[in-house]
């Protein structure tokens, strides 16, 4: 089992360098590539040494559990997406309430300007869209059918 604990660390390592590039592309402050960075390097040497656990030891791999495995990956993808999902949500209604961002026509009625949803906005949510999904097809269906 000591190889399956070594894959979750190595996949939190993933979702903490995902967070870092997003930060760091949004951002660009030198600690986020800092942090970027170090994951970087850090997911390289624990991919090696995982792999060398199970050159050694072959079977501690049998005995993963791949199907609970991709249970709780999709259900914290799900989550994240579900997440990054609402906070763009909420900063786009929050925009929609703030003066500077709509005028009346001459019917009276509010226009919005440009600047209420950004085309950054946009595109993360409607391209991790099959992503989300996916992931919460699987897992809510293995949620639902497990005994």
């Amino acid at each position: 089992m000591i190889v399956l604990f070594f894959i979750i660390v190595l996949e939190i390592s993933f979702v903490v360098h995902i967070y870092f590039l997003i930060n760091f592309l949004s951002k660009h402050q030198d600690r986020d590539f800092k942090g970027f960075f170090v994951t970087t390097i850090t997911n390289i040497f624990m991919a090696i040494f995982i792999a060398v656990l199970i050159i050694v030891y072959p079977g501690q791999t049998r005995q993963i559990n791949i199907d609970l495995l991709l249970f709780v990956e999709s259900g914290v993808i799900f989550m994240i997406m579900l997440y990054a999902k609402y906070r763009i949500t909420a900063g786009i209604v929050r925009r929609m309430k703030d003066p500077e961002n709509y005028h009346f026509n001459a019917f009276g009625k509010k226009v919005y300007h440009s600047s209420t949803a950004t085309m950054k906005d946009v595109m993360f949510y409607f391209l991790t869209l099959p992503f989300t999904l996916i992931c919460g097809a699987y897992f809510v269906t293995r949620l639902a059918c497990t005994p």
